[in-house]
């Protein structure tokens, strides 16, 4: 009889949080479902992600990006609090280093929590990021023409100044 009863309490205990957790995962919104990023190396470019409180109670959210190079990613405001069915747009700007190149894939995290969660259970949601670097770098080409620029007007003024210098005979 006791055999039962545990029985039924662990079934009890996992039903709930099985049902909790779908529910949960039903209480965050994110749009668009995927992100594309283009850009040059040295350049930047933001995305605007757009999150939803589907749920009829106020919840905290924290967006993070996880993956290879994330370190480029900056997420604006990457923690808030959202009325039910409130939305708020965040901003995803990705600055690529100079010398990089090639295609990168991240993720965009979305998690929310109840503010009055003790245990700290939500859900997210993972949006793919894909960013595509390529061309000459930005940065690189504009530092190019100024070198020269400034290296003709050296040249140019050495010039001038040699001349000035040197008596004609």
């Amino acid at each position: 009889m006791l055999r039962i009863l545990l029985s039924l309490a662990a079934l009890a205990l996992v039903s709930t949080v099985v049902v909790t957790s779908q529910v949960w995962a039903a209480a965050v919104g994110v749009t668009p479902g995927e992100m594309e990023f283009s850009l040059r190396p040295g350049g930047s470019q933001a995305r605007t992600l757009h999150v939803l409180n589907p749920s009829d109670q106020a919840l905290a959210f924290h967006v993070y990006v996880e993956g290879r190079n994330s370190e480029w990613f900056r997420v604006t405001p990457d923690e808030f609090s959202l009325g039910p069915q409130e939305v708020l747009n965040v901003e995803i700007l990705v600055a690529a280093p100079l010398f990089s190149s090639g295609e990168h894939e991240v993720e965009v995290c979305v998690v929310s929590v109840p503010p009055d969660s003790t245990l700290r259970l939500g859900a997210g949601v993972k949006v793919s990021a894909h960013v595509r670097i390529e061309g000459a770098p930005l940065m690189a080409v504009q530092w190019w023409i100024l070198l020269a620029v400034i290296t003709a007007a050296l040249l140019a003024g050495g010039v001038v100044l040699w001349r000035r210098r040197i008596p004609s005979q």
